[in-house]
């Protein structure tokens, strides 16, 4: 069936052919369109319904769709339900049984096709001699079309109330009664009719499935065709995986050699247990990718739920089980790299419960965050709740704070998370079996004088006086509660909660992968004055400005004067008073590209999409560039239009007989097919963007906002002007505004050169349509080459346009030359290689089904390269070139890559970022929610955090807890980048402001929302967990969270400058961040780090300086009080107290005796003081003004010249070398 299918629709060769998107390079759009129709008929439905199936197609495609939806309905009994734009006459005739008309949501005929035309001019309206049906049809319902006939004796219908009275008072309205009631006697209710289709719906259901399932496919085999599908998408995106996997294994070599051999010592013991936490972190925050990934799928299970293909459910099951493997292999890369680097356990049976615990925990937290994904009912909401959920699974893992120092009401949270059961048992199987001791210098007393075993003691809790061995197992029950016994329970609670995660993921997404229905009305901009308001509607669904125009008497066909072809709705109110808004030099410029031809690489093989094509556009000419779908129309125009950044392109283009300079990109219009736009700009914001930076720069403000006002009316968009763009499927504006916009952005820029559109009427009623290519006619005349693209025109459409291009698959010249009138050129010059039109024959359609296969276009190439018109055209091209050249007026303000200053253009950048940052709501509520949620969470965990040993190191642990609020807040930030980005290099690139101008502005936007953001956090933490309301400490701190949101700002838009896409981002995030928290002496003191980092990364780490300063800030006031498990204890020898025989150590070292009287079973704490455990760490108070200087230089100096060093080097510079 597939590929029967594949070869009915054309797309045979594009089998291995990724499909892509608006940003993905993949299949062609017209290509793309005929994936998704096919994918509907794999289905086999009992009734099809197709929303505008031919947008994108072009005509010959179009029609051979319609053909194939007539026949299979013949054969098989399929009802096929169409709803269309543009439709061509014998699509229309040949293809269709019966019309629906539609006006205002009133039906206003229902019957068969050869009926329609006949019934609406019998009430009394004039269709014109070249209007096919279909825009016949859709006229009437404009107000501005329909035209009445002069001859018709008596009332005409004019408002939707009226057309629907008339038809329910016509014939059609009882046949259509009757057809119905003659349906339900002789087939609903015949119980053979209904048994037959039972029994052929069971037929293709697979035993077992539910009578009410939408799936005929049992859940075992959704779930095994979708591991199978999985696996397709993991191959296809290869080099993602190999990505994580090479980062799993440099993350393990990093963060392993930094702990590399832990000693089984004090301190030792301490990195050890840290090395096996990072572990689970690592893989916690690398399975944070899977909310954004769950989400972002949820369009594509929508669809495959909709057609029946697959349950959600099902989705959900495939990807867990398909993620095993590939899971299992990372926790193995992982854990070959790093678990012998540790020193850990030797044994066998310690390396594999080791990477089993690290497996299931990672598969546990994956499902997990697919769980947040398929319960949120959006993206932004998806990441507020994955961050919101990083405290409680970390800070109650069981590492930083212990679970003995947490308190009692908190305790319950860390059952809700698996990381505490995983943490638990890769302690309690690293500590069950080994033994720490304290070194030498750990003892206490120590050093000359002290050398006698039996009086001195060990500073590891649970350590014996007069023994420097503690079992592992002590101190693991001691400092951290956990036991080895625990193991295989915490292994089953993994499972557990893994298994409840997918159960829960299954089930939501079941529940969230419905179709909303919601936000597809106009939002308007705060105190916008809409022209037309939604209250003014009465029942008939009309506005009051439009029930004024129905009252208004009709026009007549005597009116019409000798337009015969008045077909569009906004032709009629075309101002050309106004037309100087307009105006260019008279004399225009003259584009000429001869033997372009364009080549990519395939597989390693490049492959020709552009062979050798020649054209040109002269002052006042509009070109069609037509062609079947994938014949290259779209590659050519981005070629032309020097859009294309990959691919090699040969051949010459010359603009007014030179060749083309650094001015060409933004003295040119573009308006791009997929009608990308910033989604939180109005309609009018978006043109005054476009006139501000693309316009002269010596044309005043006042003017090109006036001619921004003259678009808006020129182009009917007053009604929608404050409206916002917003995003398509997610509420905004429709198709069809949309596409007025994207051509009035353009226009907007007055391009004095050339206007490019690729598929301007795509999606567009005929009215529309007409409106969009007599505007352009308007234009063109002006003295602006235009080139666009289309697809399927009517006849009417192809003759408006003067020039015609015509390609074949390959990308070669058909033809190439005016169309003539009434389109006699084109088809003189079809007539004279034997193909013959028919008079009533649409010539768009014609020559495109003419030179439609392989073969007849090679035919046809052939006669193109030995026609005199193509001697013609290169004549033509030649005298063109010899003749104009560049304007002696031309100034230096118009030699530049841009129109505007690089100033100007970070003022205008920044200010419309800054609007659309301001109105995204769900982006800013989802940071300030972690921001709160997460802080107080923390800062509560550490509430009023004690003096003991403990509670020092608490102190600095709440630190590193505190920081990880940044990469909880990466993926907000960097999907924001990645979005601008996106339409930056999507659109605004090529001329309208730098890159310069866009990084600046997204930095600048964010430092006020990051102070404010990093103030509320402080305010938060500070004397939650218990600090010192010294003022100089405090407001020392306060400069350190301030400065610590400026470098969580400038490092997560760093990492977006090093990855092409957010998944790959997401998983380089948590290797960055390892390194950060590794290497800063928190963990591991500045002391105890190997000799190959200690000299350059310790000193490179950023957070060396924040800790640093921080640390020993906030400890300096603060007093120690050890706790009875923080003292090392000792005997003294017979006859001494503990201060007389400890005398020597305590004044060499810091700490004090708690019964320095005491002649037995002497107490000694390590610290006296803060500043004593700070200095542990190589953290100083009188050096805390350097650390913050330092830090501030990592957040705005360094980070920011990387941020725009890096940009350059992968977006910028490599385009560069690209096109060069």
């Amino acid at each position: 069936m597939r590929t029967k299918l594949l070869e009915k629709f054309g797309i045979s060769h594009t089998i291995k052919t990724i499909v892509g998107n608006s940003f993905v390079r993949g299949v062609s759009g017209g290509e793309r369109k005929r994936v998704s129709l096919a994918e509907v008929l794999t289905t086999n439905p009992a009734v099809a319904c197709f929303d505008n199936p031919s947008r994108g197609l072009d005509s010959s495609s179009a029609l051979a769709f319609c053909r194939l939806l007539k026949d299979m309905s013949r054969q098989t009994g399929m009802a096929n339900i169409v709803t269309m734009y543009q439709t061509a006459e014998s699509i229309y005739q040949e293809c269709f049984d019966r019309v629906l008309v539609l006006y205002k949501g009133r039906m206003i005929f229902s019957g068969k096709t050869g009926d329609a035309r006949q019934y609406f001019i019998d009430i009394g309206y004039h269709c014109e001699a070249r209007q096919t049906t279909p825009d016949f049809l859709t006229a009437v319902t404009s107000v501005t079309e329909r035209t009445v006939r002069s001859d018709h004796v008596g009332p005409v219908p004019s408002t939707p109330d009226e057309f629907a009275e008339a038809f329910r008072n016509s014939k059609f309205y009882y046949e259509l009664q009757g057809d119905i009631a003659a349906y339900r006697s002789e087939h609903a209710s015949t119980p053979a009719y209904v048994n037959d289709f039972k029994a052929e719906v069971q037929r293709v259901r697979a035993s077992g499935v539910s009578k009410s399932a939408a799936e005929p496919h049992s859940l075992p085999q959704q779930i095994v065709t979708g591991i199978k599908r999985h696996y397709q998408l993991t191959w296809g995106d290869r080099k993602t995986l190999y990505t994580l996997l090479l980062l799993n294994a440099v993350n393990a070599v990093i963060t392993g050699s930094a702990f590399y051999m832990a000693p089984k010592t004090a301190t030792g013991s301490y990195e050890r247990g840290g090395a096996i936490f990072f572990s689970l972190i690592y893989f916690f925050l690398n399975a944070l990718a899977e909310t954004p990934a769950t989400v972002l799928s949820r369009s594509i299970v929508v669809k495959q739920r909709k057609l029946g293909l697959s349950h959600p459910s099902a989705y959900v099951l495939s990807q867990t089980i398909a993620d095993l493997p590939i899971s299992l292999f990372q926790a193995l890369v992982f854990s070959c790299c790093y678990y012998f680097m540790l020193g850990l356990g030797k044994t066998a049976s310690q390396f594999f419960i080791f990477s089993l615990i690290v497996w299931v925990h990672y598969g546990a937290t994956s499902a997990l965050f697919r769980m947040i994904g398929a319960l949120a009912p959006n993206l932004n909401l998806a990441l507020l709740m994955a961050g919101a959920a990083i405290p409680p699974c970390l800070t109650y893992s069981g590492f930083a704070p212990p679970w003995p120092t947490l308190h009692a009401w908190g305790s319950w949270i860390r059952r809700i998370s698996p990381s505490p059961w995983a943490l638990e048992a890769l302690m309690g199987n690293e500590f069950y079996d080994i033994t720490l001791s304290c070194t030498d210098a750990q003892m206490v007393p120590s050093g000359p004088g002290y050398d006698n075993l039996a009086y001195q003691g060990c500073t590891l809790p649970g350590s014996v006086k007069g023994s420097p061995d503690v079992p592992g197992s002590t101190y693991l029950s001691l400092t951290y509660d956990m036991s080895r016994t625990h193991l295989w329970r915490n292994f089953g609670i993994i499972i557990a909660m893994w298994f409840i995660y997918t159960v829960v993921a299954a089930v939501g997404l079941a529940y969230t992968a419905r179709e909303q229905g919601g936000a597809s009305g106009h939002v308007f901009k705060r105190g916008a004055q809409t022209e037309t308001m939604p209250t003014t509607a009465n029942s008939s669904g009309m506005t009051l400005g439009e029930q004024d125009l129905e009252k208004q008497p009709s026009r007549t066909a005597h009116d019409l004067g000798t337009d015969p072809v008045s077909s569009s709705s906004s032709s009629t109110n075309f101002d050309d008073n106004v037309s100087e808004h307009v105006k260019t030099d008279t004399s225009g410029s003259s584009f000429t590209f001869e033997d372009v031809s364009y080549f990519v690489n395939v597989a390693g093989a490049e492959k020709q999409l552009l062979q050798n094509v020649t054209a040109y556009a002269r002052p006042g000419q509009l070109t069609a560039l037509m062609g079947a779908s994938g014949a290259g129309k779209t590659t050519l125009l981005d070629t032309i239009s020097q859009r294309k950044s990959e691919g090699r392109v040969e051949g010459a283009m010359r603009l007014n007989g030179q060749p083309l300079d650094a001015t060409f990109g933004r003295s040119c219009g573009f308006a791009m097919q997929q009608d990308v736009h910033e989604p939180f700009s109005t309609v009018r914001e978006a043109l005054q963007f476009s006139a501000e930076l693309r316009q002269p720069a010596n044309v005043p403000y006042e003017e090109k906002m006036q001619y921004c006002e003259y678009i808006i009316a020129l182009l009917e968009l007053g009604p929608i002007a404050d409206a916002l763009i917003g995003t398509p499927g997610e509420g905004g504006l429709g198709v069809e505004e949309r596409k007025r916009v994207t051509i009035a952005v353009e226009l907007a820029a007055k391009p004095p050169y050339l206007l490019f559109l690729d598929e301007p009427t795509s999606g567009l009623d005929s009215q529309a349509a007409y409106s969009v290519v007599y505007f352009l006619q308007k234009i063109a005349r002006e003295g602006i080459p235009i080139i666009c693209t289309i697809h399927q025109p009517s006849g009417v459409l192809f003759e408006m346009f003067d020039h015609v291009l015509l390609l074949a698959p390959g990308g070669r010249t058909i033809y190439f030359g005016e169309t003539g009138k009434d389109s006699a050129r084109v088809v003189e010059y079809f007539d004279r290689y034997g193909a013959h039109m028919n008079a009533s024959e649409n010539p768009a359609e014609f020559i495109i089904s003419t030179v439609s296969g392989a073969d007849n276009s090679a035919v046809w190439h052939d006669n193109w390269l030995q026609s005199p018109e193509k001697a013609k055209v290169e004549q033509t091209i030649q005298v063109i070139n010899e003749k104009t050249a560049v304007r002696a007026e031309s100034t230096a303000a118009s030699t530049g890559q841009f129109a505007m200053p690089l100033w100007p253009q970070v003022k205008a950048v920044t200010k419309r970022h800054w609007i659309s940052v301001w109105r995204d709501g769900s982006y800013n509520f989802s940071r300030f929610f972690k921001f709160l949620w997460c802080e107080l969470f923390i800062s509560f965990t550490y509430f009023m955090v004690k003096t003991d040993i403990q509670g020092l190191q608490n102190n600095v642990l709440n630190l590193l807890i505190i920081v990880q609020i940044i990469p909880a807040i990466a993926p907000d930030l960097q999907s924001i980048w990645f979005s601008k980005w996106q339409i930056f290099e999507g659109r605004e690139r090529n001329g309208i402001y730098s890159w310069k101008a866009l990084t600046t502005a997204m930095l600048t936007v964010e430092v006020p929302y990051m102070l404010v953001g990093f103030t509320l956090i402080y305010f938060c933490m500070y004397w939650t967990v218990g600090y010192t309301n010294e003022t100089t400490i405090a407001g020392y701190e306060y400069l350190q969270f301030v400065t610590l949101g400026l470098f969580a700002m400038s490092w997560n838009f760093l990492l977006a400058t090093m990855f092409s896409n957010m998944q790959t981002c997401g998983l380089a995030s948590a290797l960055f961040w390892n390194i950060l928290m590794i290497f800063n002496g928190t963990l591991i003191p500045h002391a105890s780090l190997n000799d190959f980092y200690r000299n350059w990364l310790y000193w490179l780490d950023p957070f060396r300086w924040f800790f640093g300063g921080s640390a020993a800030n906030l400890l300096e006031p603060v007093p120690v009080n050890c706790s009875a498990n923080d003292l090392a204890r000792f005997d003294p020898p017979a006859g001494q107290t503990c201060a007389a025989y400890a005398a020597d150590y305590l004044a060499r070292s810091t700490g004090y005796l708690v019964n320095p009287d005491a002649t037995s079973d002497c107490g000694y704490c390590p610290y006296s003081t803060g500043s004593e455990y700070a200095a542990t760490m190589d953290y100083k108070y009188s050096q805390r003004w350097r650390d913050w200087g330092i830090f501030l230089v990592f957040a705005l100096v360094s980070n920011v010249a990387l941020i725009f060093a890096i940009t350059w080097f992968t977006r910028v510079r490599g385009r560069q070398t690209k096109s060069a």
